[in-house]
């Protein structure tokens, strides 16, 4: 007869860590896109570096909505971190899908899935850490 392994006491996220990532990671977006708005309108910054600066802003609010919920949940570090990515993609893709009927080119979505998942990873094996 086989043995079962121990069950954990905590489940294997904690939801309330990830909303809390969730919502560092959108409050840091939004305030940063009022930045980048306002920087763009008032300097003379050529709009050729916007998808450079819009993408900086995504991996840096995903890092940190990464960092607070795993910094929250105090262990499973990846696990959180790269849920708020997922989590986060997932929002853009149903945003862009909303509001641009043309939809989002198969290399940009990639690239934002791969923005969203490194910054996650990163800020939730950090936030452990820290």
């Amino acid at each position: 007869m086989a043995l079962k392994p121990p069950a954990s006491s905590r489940p294997s996220v904690n939801f309330t860590a990830l909303f809390r990532g969730m919502i560092a990671a959108l409050v840091l977006a939004l305030a940063g896109s009022f930045f980048l708005g306002a920087l763009y309108h008032f300097t003379g910054i050529k709009e050729t570096t916007l998808p450079l600066a819009s993408s900086i802003l995504l991996f840096l609010s995903v890092f940190t909505g990464g960092l607070f919920s795993s910094r929250y949940s105090g262990s499973r570090g990846l696990l959180h971190g790269v849920s708020v990515g997922i989590v986060i993609f997932l929002a853009i893709w149903l945003l862009t899908g909303l509001f641009l009927p043309g939809g989002i080119g198969l290399i940009s979505l990639m690239q934002k899935l791969l923005i969203c998942a490194a910054g996650g990873t990163l800020g939730g094996i950090i936030g452990v850490g820290v």
